[in-house]
């Protein structure tokens, strides 16, 4: 691993601990809307176990590949972000207990 790919994974494991106090907090603060924020954890789940995990680091790439693989991460990383930050606009617009109505 090179330098720039070891500040990356540390990067990336902060923003992920970063963006998960951010949507529990949002959580916690929401009634039918915090469903929403569902996707959002599981993409955070994904980066974690699928991308920056140990048990898959320690796979063999070049510094190459591996600069590759982390960008996907962060592509993963920037959904959840996004996801969190619509469900706040949206809680914002209609307030914290907006109700969602499931469609037939």
């Amino acid at each position: 691993m090179t330098e720039a790919n070891d500040k990356h994974i540390e990067s990336l494991r902060a923003k992920v601990r970063d963006e998960r106090a951010r949507v529990a907090e949002l959580t916690s603060r929401l009634g039918d809307l915090k469903r929403l924020l569902e996707p959002a954890s599981s993409q955070l789940d994904f980066v974690e176990l699928g991308f920056i995990h140990p048990n898959v680091l320690a796979q063999r790439r070049t510094p190459q590949e591996l600069a590759r693989w982390l960008a996907g991460a962060d592509a993963f990383l920037k959904t959840a972000i996004d996801t969190r930050e619509h469900v706040e606009c949206m809680a914002k617009q209609f307030g914290n207990d907006a109700r969602l109505f499931d469609a037939p």
